[in-house]
């Protein structure tokens, strides 16, 4: 019995194309995720953390226009804290330097193994493959020794022989069944879990140290309390702004008066004086007298 032979077995050939599907599908799907995933990492690692606010619309087009991530952005947008500076900066165009975008959760909350990779795969089906296999396994080895089985001869002497030797083949052949099964049930393992380490996991582990590396996180009870923090400073900075309103209003008038009003009335004094002068210089008496 030649391996030729061996492999143009019926049963032992329908195993060797099952796995050969099998392992055709799973290396067509996990390098489309390679493609994506390779895509998405080298477009933020060209990213500089000090321009993601001002490249946030650039970015946010990125990802909504990419269908790979365009859910998984949208989730994780809501979870960003825009500083008041990045609006302004984006409204008036003064080329301020905003601050940092914050995040209120980890960014592998949105960007893990199961959204970028199992998610857009048919997981559970690979998963089952190695099983399938060595199911098939059995299934022949039953199989081709019932029809060896139903294939002896026993019923003249001269058929014995070839009867035995037909049936002693046939059962090689179901055994050499589950051990091809079994066989290409673990090395499919094997090259899944090569290709799904070398292919998906290291990309999608970058995708995430480049979100942590660019999105600085602050929990939202961290946020709270600065917020909290920084609602007291302003109420304490308006209490005394209006405690010291009504002396600044004061002052101001006093100012007025001081500046303005007391020179004009001087000036007018100064004109009656002068002119009370000149009345008694011209005709004598007082002027209040010549006026009344």
């Amino acid at each position: 019995m030649t391996l030729y032979t061996v492999f143009m077995e019926p049963a032992i050939l329908v195993i060797t194309i099952c796995f050969l599907s099998f392992l055709l599908f799973t290396t067509k799907n996990y390098a489309r995720i390679e493609k994506q995933l390779k895509k998405i990492y080298e477009y933020l690692k060209e990213l500089n953390k000090k321009e993601v606010s001002y490249k946030f619309n650039q970015i946010d087009e990125f990802f909504v226009e990419n269908s790979f991530t365009s859910t998984l952005w949208e989730d994780f947008k809501k979870a960003l804290i825009f500083p008041e500076k990045f609006f302004i900066a984006q409204q008036n165009a003064k080329g301020e330097v905003p601050n940092d975008i914050y995040l209120t959760v980890d960014a592998s909350y949105f960007f893990n193994e199961e959204t970028l990779i199992l998610s857009k795969i048919n997981n559970k089906f690979i998963q089952t493959m190695p099983t399938l296999l060595t199911g098939l396994g059995p299934f022949f080895t039953f199989l081709k020794m019932a029809l060896a089985f139903a294939s002896v001869n026993l019923a003249s002497a001269e058929n014995v022989g070839e009867s035995l030797n037909g049936l002693i083949g046939n059962i090689q052949i179901a055994a050499l069944c589950s051990v091809f099964a079994v066989g290409f049930s673990l090395l499919f393992m094997f090259i899944e879990k090569i290709m799904y380490n070398k292919m998906c996991k290291r990309y999608y582990l970058y995708i995430q140290k480049e979100f942590i590396r660019l999105f600085d996180v602050i929990t939202s009870e961290k946020f709270l309390i600065d917020l909290v923090k920084e609602s007291k400073i302003q109420n304490s900075a308006n209490e005394k702004l209006l405690k010291e309103l009504p002396m600044n209003i004061s002052k101001a008038i006093s100012a007025g008066i001081g500046e303005t009003t007391v020179p004009y009335l001087e000036n007018i004094l100064y004109s009656l004086n002068k002119l009370n002068e000149s009345l008694n210089k011209g005709n004598g008496g007082d002027v209040v007298d010549k006026l009344f």
